[in-house]
This record gives C-alpha cells, sequence and structure tokens, in this order.
C-alpha cells in the first residue's frame, strides 16, 4: 500500500447500529437487515471509528500499540479488514 493509500480517512455509514458486547461488536446493517460480529482486533478499530474518523495508518498504529504485531502484518490484516467492511457498507471513505 502506498504513503497516499495510508492517509485515507474511513468512517462508519449512517446505515448500522452497534453494540458492544463484552469485547466483541455486534453490528445490524439496516439496509441489509444482516447482523455482523467483530472480535477484539475489530472491535478495536470500530470503537475508534465510532468517535471520529481515521486514516489506514492512525489505525494500524493503534492495534500496534494494542497488541504484539509487526507492521507489515498488521497492515495486510487491516487492509482485508477495512476492505471487508467497505464491501459490507459499514464504513466509507470521507
Amino acid at each position: 500500500m502506498n504513503s497516499e493509500a495510508k492517509q485515507t480517512q474511513y468512517r462508519l455509514t449512517s446505515d448500522q447500529v452497534s453494540s458492544n458486547l463484552g469485547g466483541e461488536v455486534v453490528i445490524l446493517n439496516h439496509d441489509k437487515g444482516v447482523y455482523y460480529g467483530l472480535g477484539e482486533v475489530g472491535a478495536l478499530v470500530w470503537s475508534a471509528l465510532e468517535n471520529t474518523s481515521h486514516s489506514f495508518e492512525e489505525l494500524c498504529t493503534l492495534v500496534m500499540a494494542e497488541y504484539e504485531v509487526d507492521q507489515e502484518t498488521c497492515e495486510a490484516d487491516m487492509e482485508a479488514l477495512l476492505a471487508e467492511l467497505m464491501e459490507e457498507k459499514l464504513i466509507e471513505v470521507v
């Protein structure tokens, strides 16, 4: 991922509602009527995006500060997570 893409800002869409349940997040997509679940790392990212938009780079920094993961692994996993959330229209680019 190039440095410009790492600065892309993401935020939650308005078409969902979520709840934190014991360290995991459950999300309802209103348009699709589908529930989604996120584990601990996904919940950390989701919680950060609930407050304000964040860049890819900021989200990776947040995860690396909380968990013992190297930058390369974090970036690959973050790219996959954000792509899936975008595909399901749970987050959007600002």
